[in-house]
């Protein structure tokens, strides 16, 4: 029994209650006891409904979250598109070899070998070698060897090229040596000189233009050939 005492005297100090010491004896003591055992659980209680109502405010708060969220799948993502940066040849390069680029080139320097790439060519050095290329765009440069063009070719001022031309059309205000054939349109400025045959949907000279060699214009062999037929009744 005093060790009960003894206890509900601690408790009562380590709340700062008072004790009571009657001619009843423990009996005031332990029902302090009983009431801060009481109270310690009323807040242990209070603070884990607190707890549980913060948990509760999550879940709805995540809850609208993935609700609100859309689902990414493969279907909606946009592919990332990889930029390639364009190959630089510098004037005081010069390269000996084949040359070959997935991307544009700007070619300032030298270059004794073949040039191929998916992108765009600019050229202001001297090339000894075939090339190939999406568009091109010559100026005072000297090309010796084939130029194969998917789109357009801008050959400009003080611009020489010796050999054939493929494209899908062009511009020329420089001198050629060689054939052209140009799918779609071929435009000879002022200071153009071609020194080789043309084959092409449409032409267009400026006055200035020299030409040395046959012209041929058509949308293509089999629809110049039924035009011409159908008019001259052949």
């Amino acid at each position: 029994m005093a060790t009960k005492n003894n206890f509900s005297k601690a408790v009562l100090d380590l709340m700062g209650l008072p004790g009571n010491e009657n001619a009843q004896g423990a009996k005031p003591q332990d029902a302090v006891a009983e009431i801060a055992f009481d109270h310690n659980k009323k807040l242990e209680t209070a603070v884990r409904e607190a707890e549980g109502e913060k948990e509760t405010d999550f879940d709805i708060e995540r809850k609208k979250f993935l609700y609100n969220a859309k689902t990414v799948t493969t279907s909606n993502l946009a592919p990332i598109q990889e930029e390639t940066p364009a190959t630089v040849i510098s004037r005081t390069m010069v390269i000996v070899g084949e040359l070959t680029s997935r991307g544009d080139i700007d070619i300032y320097g030298d270059i004794k070998g073949s040039v191929k790439t998916d992108g765009n060519i600019k050229a202001t050095g001297k090339i000894i070698g075939d090339m190939a290329g999406n568009s091109f765009t010559l100026n005072g440069c000297t090309i010796q060897g084939n130029i194969t063009a998917q789109g357009s070719i801008t050959i400009g001022l003080n611009t020489i090229v010796v050999g054939d031309i493929v494209a899908d059309s062009i511009k020329l205000n420089g001198k050629v040596k060689g054939n052209l054939t140009i799918s779609k349109m071929s435009e000879f400025l002022e200071n153009a000189l071609l020194a080789g045959d043309v084959h092409s949907q449409t032409i267009s000279m400026s006055q200035g233009a020299k030409l040395h060699g046959n012209v041929s214009v058509a949308l293509d062999s089999s629809q110049s050939e039924k035009e011409f037929d159908s008019i001259f009744g052949m």
